[in-house]
């Protein structure tokens, strides 16, 4: 039975029944406060893909690829109002009166007290001679517990708040390297992409050439019809070097001063002169043709204004002079 009791005691909880001592309330009543900040900082280094370069047809290529990031943070944290320190006000907390409470004292009884007691017993004897002790009850006024003078500022105490500037610079670099490990495909990939480049250079010069033709021939065009740019308009040079000439196995229209030909008095020739046609001329009238022919002055000479002369004029002799007809032919 014993041993029973015993596990049943071990097993059952026991009701504590403190619930005062003395008067001050036993109940537990933790209380824990607690209070803080953290800042947490961080450098994040995301790794990308490799750096892409298009040239256009399809062809892109990646090559290594190395990022630096440099970084500088800085940070500053602080209150406002910024009060270093504060003042607080220290009160007159004296008590000395305000509960008034009897005491029993012994005290010498003595003529001169206010306790002197003269009373004597139904023997004549008193009950207290002169100087000897006895127990006396005075009122004693003490402290109430309350502020004799509540409200009432001594002094200024100075309070250090503890508030500070939290202050942190972090600076430094973060770094990434990346290597395609394939180096034959970026080698292709690049061929491809020189390739690339060139068929669009290629391109740029035939749409340049195409610009050109077109217009150095609407620019032929119009100057050949007489339409060209105002020499001081802005667009002027847009035809300033287009050229317009005859084109090939064609003669522009133009004119030649011609000499001043002199022709011998048919009187003056013989009667067998008379009938000589170019066809039936000997050799000698011949080598004389040619010999007037070569004697005709030089094309210099034509051009001079002195000696110039029309084709309508020269081609119009009097009909009597065949042979000066015959040599304006030959000349022509």
């Amino acid at each position: 039975m014993i041993a029973t009791g015993l596990v049943l005691n071990a097993l059952l909880p026991m009701k504590a029944l403190a619930e005062g001592v003395g008067g001050v309330s036993a109940t537990a009543n933790p209380i824990a406060n607690s209070s803080g900040s953290v800042t947490n900082q961080a450098i994040q280094v995301l790794q990308g893909p490799y750096i892409t370069n298009t040239y256009g047809g399809g062809v892109q290529c990646q090559g290594s690829t190395f990022n630096v990031t440099p970084y500088l943070q800085f940070a500053d944290s602080r209150k406002d109002p910024w009060i270093d320190f504060y003042n607080e006000p220290q009160y007159d907390m004296t008590d000395y009166t305000g509960r008034v409470t009897q005491v029993t004292t012994t005290v010498k009884n003595y003529p001169w007290e206010t306790w002197y007691d003269t009373r004597t017993k139904a023997d004549g004897t008193r009950w207290f001679e002169d100087g000897a002790d006895i127990d006396i009850v005075v009122d004693v006024d003490g402290p109430d517990g309350k502020p004799d003078n509540p409200g009432s500022v001594v002094w200024q105490k100075p309070v250090r708040t503890d508030m500070t500037a939290n202050q942190s610079l972090n600076l430094g670099v973060s770094a990434t390297l990346s290597i395609p490990l394939n180096r034959k495909l970026v080698r292709q990939c690049h061929e491809a992409a020189a390739s690339q480049i060139a068929m669009q250079n290629q391109l740029i010069s035939n749409k340049r050439l195409d610009f050109e033709l077109a217009r150095l021939k609407n620019c032929g065009e119009l100057k050949r019809s007489g339409i060209f740019f105002h020499p001081a308009s802005p667009y002027h040079s847009v035809c300033a070097d287009v050229v317009v000439t005859a084109p090939g196995g064609k003669i522009m229209p133009h004119e030649h001063q011609l000499p001043e030909l002199k022709f011998n008095d048919p009187s003056s020739r013989s009667s067998s002169s008379t009938e000589v046609i170019p066809s039936s001329l000997d050799t000698s009238q011949s080598s004389s043709l040619e010999d007037s022919v070569s004697s005709l002055p030089s094309s210099q000479e034509v051009a001079e204004p002195s000696q110039s002369l029309s084709s309508q004029q020269a081609l119009s002799p009097s009909g009597a002079d065949l042979l000066g007809v015959w040599q304006i032919g030959q000349m022509q």
